[in-house]
């Protein structure tokens, strides 16, 4: 049942690194939120965790819709009234070039998702987040966010900013132990680039051809096994577990 699960939010989970981390947590007996702007993208993630006996909501979210990642906080309150993992790996990288040559609307694109959303996903799950005994949140930069690069323009900023953004969280939440007895660590991870080539193998696992994608997801999610970090660990696997609960969200019709 879903009710004994560790609950995960995973954005950007349609292709890539967040289709594979989401895949990986629900393997690990997690109920795995996942949002993503292209429909189709999150049924094949959903169906890959379908098979291995994993469970999952789909939401249907561009990052871009402020409002609606209000309307997905309040969704995850009345649907579980906490979040024990939140993963936010939504991202879009821009028009790389010298910045004098990038209009101002492709820069406030990135700045939005990159950065923007980001502040707005901490106002709508801190709440959620501390009412789990043990939890975390993890956000994906980039080393162009601590070392800029010629014409990496609105990405590089906005990583920078995100970075700076989740150390001031973390500071903030560092000693914190709120009357819900719990904990709240929050860490900020720099993959490097990968391909979105993922497919199904005849066992279920799922496999890229750049490996790196294997290895990063294993990564993000050593950071949430990581026993300096977690007390507790994500949730006991459960080998034999076979009920699915494959639900979708619709955010548009929840909150007026």
């Amino acid at each position: 049942m879903v009710e004994n699960k560790k609950i995960a939010l995973v954005t950007g989970a349609s292709s890539g690194i967040g289709s594979a981390t989401a895949i990986e947590l629900a393997q690990k007996n997690v109920h795995v939120i996942i949002t993503g702007k292209t429909l189709s993208g999150l049924q094949v993630t959903e169906s890959k965790i379908k098979l291995d006996g994993g469970t999952s909501t789909i939401a249907q979210l561009d990052m871009n819709d402020f409002v609606g990642i209000d309307r997905l906080g309040m969704e995850i309150f009345k649907r579980w009234g906490k979040l024990d993992i939140l993963i936010s790996n939504a991202a879009v990288l821009g028009i790389l070039g010298p910045l004098h040559h990038q209009s101002s609307e492709d820069f406030f694109d990135v700045i939005n998702v990159n950065l923007l959303s980001n502040h707005r996903l901490i106002r709508s799950m801190d709440a959620l987040l501390k009412k789990s005994v043990f939890s975390k949140a993890l956000f994906l930069s980039s080393s162009v966010g601590s070392n800029p690069k010629s014409f990496w323009g609105a990405y590089a900023i906005s990583k920078a900013g995100l970075n700076h953004m989740v150390k001031i969280w973390a500071n903030e939440n560092k000693n914190n132990t709120n009357q819900y007895d719990s904990t709240l660590v929050v860490m900020h991870y720099h993959p490097s680039a990968t391909t979105n080539n993922t497919k199904i193998q005849p066992n279920n696992q799922t496999t890229n051809n750049d490996a790196r994608l294997t290895k990063i997801t294993r990564q993000i999610n050593h950071c949430q096994h990581n026993p300096q970090l977690d007390r507790e660990g994500i949730g006991s696997a459960t080998p034999n577990f076979t009920t699915t609960h494959i639900t979708t969200i619709k955010l548009s019709n929840n909150i007026p």
